[in-house]
């Protein structure tokens, strides 16, 4: 995301930072995301996206940027202030994908997806520097003050727990099959959930099928129990239970609310 104008704040996971023009801020797959401005100010923003599955696909051109962007640690901020030149350079990148997006024909797609790795390209090394700067100024007992919580390294390897449920939201799995299928235990299976997407493993599984849940309420006229039981739910109270917790609604007012027309 990059933001044009308006001022907000921004949280990824629990951290919360602000936004301003020259913002860019990359939140990756299932990350809990909020994004918070007010009316006197609204934000005027790029919003991009790339597929999970690109990310994780050596065939991909975007698996090199997977490789960078996922396997990142705590230290390493999603978020960049772009100022001066470099801003500058920025929005001329945006504007330039924009444009292509307008062409819609097959070359432009081409270009396009060349022009975004070039886009992550300038945030991943922007940000990169301003790190190194940031720790080339601080002594040793200083930067341990400035990250006083135990830093860990996250390999994009263990992204694939995530996107093992992407795809198999709808079966019947728990820690322990993602414990057999990753030869990993399930307690460590655990804070590794709440590491990469900032909650747990059940939590994030229910908001999974919750999601393909809405999109299927809103998409289809199937009856909200088969919905319930497509998604992975074993019982149709449970999925009830679980759908209110998330939405403040039932899965019916959800329907009455957004179905499209």
């Amino acid at each position: 995301m990059y933001v044009l104008k308006g001022e907000g704040f921004e949280t990824v996971n629990s951290l919360r930072y602000n936004l301003k023009p020259g913002t860019f801020s990359l939140v990756m797959p299932y990350q809990i995301h909020k994004i918070d401005y007010s009316e006197e100010n609204p934000l005027s923003i790029f919003v991009g996206a790339i597929a999970f599955e690109e990310l994780l696909s050596p065939n991909s051109i975007f698996y090199k940027i997977g490789e960078l962007l996922l396997s990142y640690d705590e230290k390493v901020l999603p978020y960049y202030y772009f100022e001066g030149e470099e801003k500058q350079k920025m929005d001329y990148l945006f504007k330039e994908a924009w444009q292509l997006i307008k062409q819609n024909d097959v070359w432009s797609e081409i270009i396009l997806r060349a022009k975004v790795v070039e886009i992550i390209a300038c945030f991943d090394k922007s940000r990169n520097k301003n790190l190194q700067k940031t720790c080339e100024k601080s002594a040793g007992s200083s930067l341990a003050e400035k990250y006083p919580k135990e830093s860990v390294s996250l390999s994009v390897d263990y992204w694939q727990l995530v996107y093992f449920v992407h795809k198999n939201y709808n079966q019947n799995i728990d820690l322990k099959v993602l414990s057999k299928e990753f030869h990993l235990s399930p307690s460590y299976i655990s804070q590794l959930f709440k590491k990469l997407v900032g909650c747990n493993f059940h939590t994030f599984l229910n908001e999974v099928r919750i999601q393909h849940a809405c999109s299927l309420l809103v998409s289809t006229d199937k009856p909200v129990t088969d919905i319930a039981l497509e998604v992975g739910f074993d019982s149709y109270s449970t999925f009830a239970r679980v759908f209110h917790k998330q939405k403040g609604m039932s899965a019916l007012e959800f329907r009455k609310r957004y179905a499209m027309v």
